[in-house]
């Protein structure tokens, strides 16, 4: 066995030896790729099958419930992220998901209303409300975990004690705990979603009372305004009103002001306080004159004649009608009645002022010089044009001349063009430098060393001819011969071959 071996070992160093050095690369080549392949075959021949996530983010309680039901079943399964994610094999994945969901899993460990029917006829009123409380804050905290970006979320409820005397009344109170997606973060009208949906499912709760946090303890609901309508404001809201308010004034007298005194010769600072408040103002005016717009008549007439007493009042009656007559004879008596309605034109006006509203400016102008009144006079009276100042809310300007410090602009300016060449350019040469500079210097080192391998070669017969014993000139005129007829041979070999044949047919005669 051991010569086997040793056979087979110096048969390989001969045929190695044998093949140059490219043949060697491509059998080296060769048997690399030949081992990945092989290596890969092996793996996917003996590989398990493929996993899928079959639940991801379960509760402990939920995740230990579906390895139990795996394990009755014998399906195999995996787990990871902390054993919150099973994997199961791909080809059963549907049909253990359906399984599962026929027996309520996975549960996410919320419960809901339907804790309520479990309660006793021997439960207390105490025990009755607390599982009231709870099957509430469990349906909450399912609803708001399907809104789009939410991953987990928990609700917790503060309901008081009922009682009679209206005093001791307390308000209920609750509080949202969001863990959102990596990457989401929820928006102003996202939090007031949450905080409405919370305050309409719970008797007497109102959004003030409602609490929003997300998972790294940052407070969602502190600005956000809600409960007046949708057309509040959050305090973040406002502030980007104001600033962009403010920034729009300062760049219309930039654009006013820099023409005229130069570039960077004059600096604008705006302050606006603006009114957030929405404000209806009705106003309702009578615009007829008298008496007015005849809407209805009514007119009655009485008519009497003949003999008798005329009409009158009872004896000891105030005021009563008393007619002129002439004894017992022919009476006349007559009454008529007008009653006339007249409506007056009335006109309603509403009048919607929306947020937003300009309360107070306040203006400051530097230019980059000493100004004297009449030109302070006349920037003023162009900023107060430009802006629409009014002096009857108060708004205020301030123009003053003064020289700016140029002293860090001349220090610039007076730096040569190579100190302040950008590093990046310099960071950039030098690199392309030291590159040149390599290539050049392999380019010279490969040179010389091919033009010492070159006279290491052209060395090598010469020291050989010199090292070998002296040859006789027969030797050596014979060497010369087969050169010749070799050249020939190269040269024309028909002329050869026609030589051969005759040789031969020579010999055989």
């Amino acid at each position: 066995m051991p010569e086997f071996v040793t056979s087979v070992t110096n048969g390989i160093k001969q045929t190695w030896s044998g093949l140059n050095k490219t043949q060697q690369r491509v059998v080296v080549l060769g048997g690399a790729v030949a081992l990945v392949i092989l290596i890969a075959v092996v793996m996917y021949s003996t590989r398990g099958p493929a996993y899928e996530i079959l639940w991801s983010n379960l509760d402990p309680a939920d995740a230990g419930t579906i390895v139990s039901e795996l394990e009755k079943q014998n399906v195999p399964y995996e787990l990871t992220d902390g054993g919150r994610t099973i994997r199961v094999p791909s080809d059963r994945v549907h049909r253990v998901r359906l399984s599962l969901a026929t027996m309520g899993l996975p549960s996410s460990g919320i419960v809901g209303f339907e804790a309520v029917g479990s309660t006793g006829i021997w439960s207390t009123d105490f025990e009755r409300r607390v599982q009231y409380i709870r099957a509430l804050s469990g349906e909450l905290t399912r609803t708001i975990k399907a809104l789009s970006g939410i991953e987990d979320a928990r609700v917790h409820i503060a309901l008081p004690e009922d009682t009679v005397f209206v005093s001791q009344r307390q308000q209920p109170t609750a509080s949202v705990l969001v863990k959102t997606r990596p990457g989401l973060e929820l928006t102003a009208d996202s939090v007031r979603g949450i905080v409405n949906l919370v305050s309409r499912a719970v008797e007497g709760l109102t959004p003030e009372n409602v609490t929003v946090v997300d998972a790294s303890g940052k407070l969602l609901s502190r600005d956000v305004a809600y409960g007046k309508g949708e057309d509040d404001l959050s305090m973040s809201s406002v502030l980007e009103l104001t600033f962009a308010t403010e920034r729009e004034l300062e760049n219309r007298l930039l654009g006013l002001l820099a023409p005229v005194l130069g570039p960077g010769n004059v600096v604008c600072q705006v302050r606006a306080e603006l009114n957030m408040d929405q404000i209806k103002i009705t106003d309702t005016t009578y615009e007829s004159e008298p008496p007015g717009v005849l809407r209805s008549s009514q007119e009655t007439s009485e008519m009497y004649q003949g003999t008798g007493t005329p009409p009158g009042g009872q004896a000891g009656a105030l005021d009563v009608p008393s007619y002129s007559f002439a004894g017992q004879g022919e009476s006349q008596y007559q009454r008529t009645e007008v009653l006339r309605n007249y409506e007056v034109n009335e006109r309603v006006t509403e009048t919607l002022i929306t947020p937003g509203t300009i309360e107070k400016l306040s203006v400051a102008v530097v230019v980059n010089k000493n100004l004297n009144e009449a030109e302070r006079d006349l920037i003023t009276e162009t900023v107060t044009a430009a802006l629409g100042l009014d002096p009857s809310r108060q708004d205020q300007i301030s123009v003053t001349g003064m020289v700016f410090d140029t002293t860090l602009a001349q220090i610039f300016d007076e730096t040569p063009a190579t100190e302040g060449f950008p590093r990046i350019y310099i960071y950039a040469i030098a690199v392309a430098a030291a590159l040149v500079v390599g290539t050049v210097i392999l380019i010279i080192a490969r040179r010389r060393r091919e033009a010492e391998m070159a006279g290491v070669l052209e060395e090598e017969p010469a020291l050989a001819l010199e090292s070998a014993p002296a040859i006789s000139p027969e030797l050596i005129a014979r060497q010369r011969s087969r050169e010749n007829v070799e050249r020939l041979a190269r040269t024309n070999p028909q002329l050869v071959a026609t030589l051969v044949k005759s040789w031969l047919l020579e010999d055989e005669k």
